[in-house]
């Protein structure tokens, strides 16, 4: 499964914090809830396209670190 598109999705009645969600949409025509929004990590949805979900989440993760120990 690759990505196609990613948007940033509102959840209804979410805490702030959880407010945002990437919605992946695959080639396989399904919608993948990837991971949500993290205010101080920027990770343009559009970075995703082409990724696999695993491959996704492992830039996400990356992003975080990074930005935990100051190398953005």
């Amino acid at each position: 499964m690759i990505i196609q598109s990613v948007e940033l999705v509102a959840l209804p009645d979410a805490p702030t914090y959880q407010e945002k969600i990437y919605r992946a949409h695959m080639d396989t025509g399904e919608d993948l809830d990837l991971f949500q929004q993290h205010w101080d990590v920027l990770l343009p949805p559009e970075s995703l396209v082409g990724l696999t979900p695993e491959e996704a989440r492992l830039r996400r993760a990356e992003k975080m670190l990074a930005v935990a120990v100051g190398v953005h």
